[in-house]
């Protein structure tokens, strides 16, 4: 088999799924145009507080309504009433702070409220409220938080909102057409068909990732074994399909190279993926547990919950600082402030979750970059580093309890690659539209490429059944 006919198979082989992923790839950053437009920077349950607006401490709402514990608790403001939001095993309780009342149907009723300020929308809009337990199509991986609650609006548009009332966030938002467009890319780009084995589909990729590179650099091989013939043969001679293909194929080889390398290189760390939304820190309180002054912390606070360190019960106090929050933590029983609290909570809950013990440093992480990137969605996060292989650094949000990443510097690695070379992050200081604009025409250009080669393969097949009729003509 010569150099030629092996590239022309491999390129056979990879035609479908090449077109696939580059047809995906270009339509990808139009995905952003199709977000519903909602308030994505809404800041929720920031207003200082303090013991005065506690007329019923927790501990007497637990007393008067004879439950026996609780697993946390925290205040949420729903339009002009302040609310404790207590979780229990059957769902949030809801009881106003002044009055002591529980707010009937309160769940579903500080969903509306959250959603309606998200969406802009009023409540009476609203079809259907129901609780999300699983990804979809429409409500994807990268939102990481389960389970939540899917608002569905009575728009022409079908806005749907996800909200998680535990930490009164949006999030996802999608509509008809962005759950439609990501059906289509989780088929076409992620295979989710083969999703009922996923190494069975991490494998099938695997295979056609290796034959879309070495399909690329036989390209090239080709091309430099046969640069002198090209170059004398004569122009109108040649094919326009083929001369295109030549171009385009050795001018874009090195982003499909690119492409299926990072690609492969980010595929590698999901055989060991670990799923960072099984990570939760049971814990359950007496009201015994909860007695606390809270005229004794300093003022300013914006909002409370308890939170268990070595058996030990503490309050995690919210502070507003510049524009994040700082976290102080107070002994219920000597009412004492913990210092460093945040890191060692942090350590506390990475030890658990992994169990590792050995740390060789902890730090605070304010802002999405580099390692720590913006799909991770949590922040702020405390960045837990361990000894031991691989070098393990577990990043830890304090205030929910949840897992942010866990990355290895294998997967260090892996994220880097495909970050830069496969997203083309590289291109971020040209800004957004300009990177999104390079990643399109790199994709747009190799399914052309893709095109104009089968193109040619129909053109030769169709030549060869013409010769072989008209050499039968010829001897009858």
């Amino acid at each position: 088999m010569t150099l030629y006919q092996f590239h022309r198979k491999l390129s056979l082989i990879a035609l479908l799924p090449l077109l696939a992923w580059t047809l995906s790839g270009v339509m990808h950053p139009l995905m952003s145009n199709f977000k519903p437009k909602v308030n994505q920077r809404l800041v929720v349950n920031q207003e200082e507080k303090d013991a005065d607006q506690l007329l019923f401490t927790a501990d007497s709402i637990i007393k008067i309504n004879h439950w026996k514990d609780i697993q946390s608790f925290r205040l949420v403001n729903i339009d002009s009433n302040l609310y404790y939001q207590f979780k229990k095993s059957e769902g949030n309780i809801y009881v106003n702070t002044k009055n002591g009342d529980i707010l009937p149907n309160g769940e579903n009723v500080y969903i509306s409220y959250l959603a309606s300020l998200y969406s802009g929308e009023s409540e009476d809009k609203i079809a259907t409220i129901t609780e999300q337990k699983t990804f979809n199509n429409e409500y994807v991986k990268i939102a990481r938080i389960l389970p939540v609650y899917k608002v569905e609006y009575q728009r022409m548009d079908g806005l749907k909102v996800f909200i998680d009332t535990n930490t009164d966030q949006m999030t996802y938002a999608t509509n008809t057409l962005r759950s439609g467009y990501q059906a289509f890319f989780l088929w076409a780009h992620s295979w989710s068909f083969l999703d009922f084995n996923t190494t069975f589909r991490l494998f099938v990729l695997g295979v056609f990732i290796t034959i879309c590179f070495l399909a690329g650099v036989s390209g090239i091989l080709v091309y430099t074994k046969f640069r002198k013939t090209y170059q004398r043969q004569q122009i109108s001679k040649v094919p326009w399909q083929r001369r295109l293909h030549r171009s385009l194929g050795i001018g874009l080889s090195f982003s499909l190279l690119l492409f299926a390398f990072s690609a492969f290189m980010h595929m590698l760390p999901k055989y060991n993926a670990l799923d960072k939304t099984s990570f939760t820190s049971p814990t359950s309180f007496t009201p015994e547990e909860l007695t606390f002054d809270f005229d004794s912390i300093p003022k300013g606070w914006m909002n409370i919950q308890p939170i268990k360190l070595k058996d030990k019960v503490y309050y995690q106090v919210h502070y507003k600082k510049g524009r994040s929050i700082s976290k102080r933590y107070y002994n219920v029983a000597t009412q004492k402030e913990l210092s460093q609290g945040d890191s060692i909570y942090a350590v506390h809950l990475a030890q658990r979750y992994s169990g590792l013990k050995s740390i060789r440093n902890i730090t605070p992480v304010n802002k999405f970059a580099n390692e720590y990137g913006f799909i991770n969605k949590l922040l702020p996060v405390q960045k837990v580093q361990f000894e031991g292989e691989g070098n393990p650094r577990w990043y830890i949000d304090t205030k929910t309890s949840f897992v942010g990443a866990i990355i290895e510097d294998k997967s260090a690695i892996s994220g880097f690659i495909f970050a830069y070379f496969h997203k083309y992050h590289v291109f971020d200081f040209l800004g957004k539209p300009i990177r999104d604009t390079i990643m399109s025409f790199f994709a747009l250009g190799n399914f052309m490429v893709g095109i104009l080669g089968f193109w040619m393969y129909l053109n030769t097949k169709s030549k060869k059944r013409k010769g072989r009729k008209r050499d039968k003509v010829l001897v009858s």
